[in-house]
């Protein structure tokens, strides 16, 4: 005996979705534009840029320790 779960009224065929009644408008065109700096791959890091981006990332990390530390101090106030 044949176990059907598909339900009591179903064809056999899946349903079409129906024709849409109001007139359609095409999708209008993607345009792609290029990139406007060309980078070359062997640029030297400058010193400078270097400092700044280790700064910043360090401040990132104490922002994110104080941001957990003070969900943690919510957390046992509520």
């Amino acid at each position: 005996m044949a176990n059907c779960s598909r339900g009591r009224n179903h064809q056999g065929r899946p349903s079409t979705p129906p024709a849409p009644s109001g007139p359609v408008t095409p999708e209008p065109p993607v345009r792609r534009w290029p990139h406007p700096v060309d980078v070359p791959a062997a640029i030297a890091p400058d010193p400078t840029l270097h400092y700044i981006r280790c700064a910043l990332s360090y401040q990132n990390q104490l922002l994110a320790d104080i941001k957990a530390l003070l969900q943690q101090l919510a957390e046992r106030e509520s």
